[in-house]
């Protein structure tokens, strides 16, 4: 072991720990930041907390939903390797989902955004993220190759694999840093709009719903920061899906708790004003969010890392539930928000099938 207790292994024997932890049903978390070749693991023991409860060091794995309990893990044991090649052998084919989908979800989920699009136009909220979990069979037990795939095909998202014996394994490859903090310096985003195609231009649709979050960003962190700053906006790809996004960075005293409390839940994943779309949510969608559009990541004493748990998948009792959702406005299209559903499945579909 190295002072910081972090062992340094190779790529064969990191996956070994992997398997070995999942054939106790050992609690872990393992996580890959964005553009890094360091894959990190730690064990330790789990406990589960409120929203409220977060401190300034632990690995946490937090819900959607402020009134559901999510979890601390407490690193008794941490592993690193660096990723020095493609980890997985496996050709990816092209994944054509109206075959496993269902006529009767598509137009459900249709007459869904017809209904809020309505409440939009009354004027009471100018967006709504309206989520689909999309179920399927899955009897499999190869969860690292999964994880592998993952890896190989997002190398510039926030990549983890989560498991505890209650929740079954959770794994994702998220686009969005809820918030990065390095001693008094704090950085975070404002990233909104899909588009699939890279020659396409942006619409009017995507720039509203992406100023949205920004507005909104800057109002809630401005108050906890002694100088805040804003980049432009710019087009940054997530896999064959493309969103606008806008940088902040700030320096800010505030605490962890106080930090989240401002920028979660963003109108990125629930919609604008905030306490609005949250009703909606909760009348509207017929499934729990769990730990999708969550957050989750580590803190270690003024450092931190956390991110919005977009582009995700849990499996559990051999079933597969993928979550992904989109961002309704007033200039929606109904059949076009469900084939962004569709492409934003198939981020994790890709990784599986």
């Amino acid at each position: 072991m190295t002072k910081n207790n972090t062992e340094k292994v190779s790529n064969n024997s990191f996956f070994e720990i992997l398997d070995n932890l999942l054939e106790k049903k050992e609690s872990f978390f393992c996580s890959n930041l964005p553009d890094s070749k360091l894959l990190n693991l730690s064990t330790g023991i789990v406990t589960e907390i409120k929203r409220s409860e977060i401190k300034e060091n632990g690995i946490f794995i937090m819900p959607f939903n402020e009134n559901t309990l999510g979890y601390m893990l407490s690193p008794s044991l941490d592993y690193e390797t660096t990723i020095e090649k493609k980890l997985s052998l496996k050709k990816h084919k092209l994944l054509r989902l109206n075959n496993f989908i269902k006529n009767a979800e598509k137009e459900s989920y249709k007459l869904s955004v017809k209904k809020l699009i309505k409440e939009i136009n009354k004027g009471k909220l100018s967006k709504i993220v309206f989520s689909k979990k999309i179920i399927f069979d899955y009897s499999e037990s190869d969860f690292i190759s999964i994880f592998k795939n993952i890896l190989d095909l997002y190398k510039h998202a926030f990549c983890y694999l989560f498991y505890s014996p209650k929740e079954g394994i959770w794994m994702g490859a998220s686009p969005e840093l809820l918030f990065k903090t390095e001693g008094d310096s704090v950085s975070t985003m404002a990233l909104a709009g899909t588009k699939f195609n890279s020659n396409s231009d942006w619409s009017d649709k995507e720039y509203s719903e992406q100023k949205i979050v920004q507005d909104e960003t800057l109002e809630n962190l401005a108050p906890l920061c002694s100088s805040l700053s804003f980049g432009k906006k710019e087009t940054i790809s997530a896999g064959k899906l493309q969103h606008l996004r806008t940088s902040f960075n700030g320096k800010t005293q505030a605490s962890t708790a106080e930090l989240v409390n401002a920028l979660f839940p963003s109108s990125a994943i629930a919609g604008y004003p905030r306490k609005a779309a949250l009703k909606l949510i909760s009348e509207h969608e017929t499934h729990e969010r769990s730990f999708y559009s969550g957050f989750l990541g580590t803190c270690k004493h003024k450092n931190s890392s956390l991110f919005v748990n977009l582009r995700c998948l849990n499996i559990k009792n051999e079933k597969m539930s993928v979550y992904v959702g989109s961002g309704i406005t007033k200039d929606s299209n109904p059949d076009s928000e469900w084939k962004e559903i569709l492409k934003k499945s198939e981020t994790m579909l890709n990784a599986v099938f």
